[in-house]
């Protein structure tokens, strides 16, 4: 009987350190919503992009496992004087990169939200209709800089989700920073490391026993 409970340990841990390793979040685990108030990015990680001269910028990149998003600010410390950029976002899937264009961004007035159209440049020009987009002029004294916030579902670039994927985004026209994208959970890391953990246990249990006898 015993016999049988420690081969029943080893196939039980072994199965769970065989348990898929990818990561991968929650659908809405981050709870944004692409309304043009960007507090909902007030808790979420940002990293400064730049260059030697100019402002710094700052921007931030997440996943989950539908949608990628992201946002841009031309000013961190909201007193620069910087325009929007409306080219060159570098979007790294794998080794997939998809070049977005900003469209409708051209004329955008101050102090309000615009909607803007995202435009896949890699393959064609392929319209996101799929992927809301606002960005918001902000002006006032000494001033005038803008923040961008979008939400690209995967299926629209024809992309598998963030498992096991690598995702990131690079911005020549702000900064040569690389930002990489937040998400996931390390649960399925979790398990296997436990599986090898019972697997362990039971087969030194098995030799003791042997010895034993």
């Amino acid at each position: 009987m015993r016999k049988i409970i420690f081969t029943l340990m080893i196939l039980f841990g072994v199965g769970m350190s065989l348990e898929p390793t990818v990561v991968s979040a929650a659908t809405d685990d981050f709870n944004i919503k692409i309304d043009g108030k960007f507090s909902d990015w007030d808790d979420k990680p940002k990293h400064d992009v730049y260059y030697d001269f100019g402002p710094v910028k700052e921007a931030s990149l997440l996943a989950d496992d539908k949608y990628i998003y992201y946002y841009v600010s031309t000013s961190k410390s909201h007193k620069d004087n910087l325009g929007f950029q409306t080219v060159d976002y570098q979007l790294k899937i794998g080794n997939r990169l998809h070049v977005i264009y900003i469209k409708n961004a051209w004329d955008i007035k101050p102090n309000q939200n615009t909607k803007v159209l995202l435009q896949d440049n890699s393959n064609g020009d392929r319209n996101l209709v799929n992927s809301p987009a606002i960005v918001h002029r902000f002006v006032g004294p000494g001033y005038d800089y803008a923040v961008m916030e979008c939400r690209i579902p995967y299926e629209e670039l024809d992309a598998a989700s963030m498992a096991g994927q690598d995702i990131s985004m690079k911005t020549p026209q702000l900064g040569m920073q690389i930002i990489t994208a937040v998400g996931g959970s390390t649960g399925p890391y979790v398990l296997a490391g436990v599986g090898v953990v019972i697997a362990a246990f039971g087969i030194f249990k098995y030799r003791k026993r042997k010895i034993i006898k």
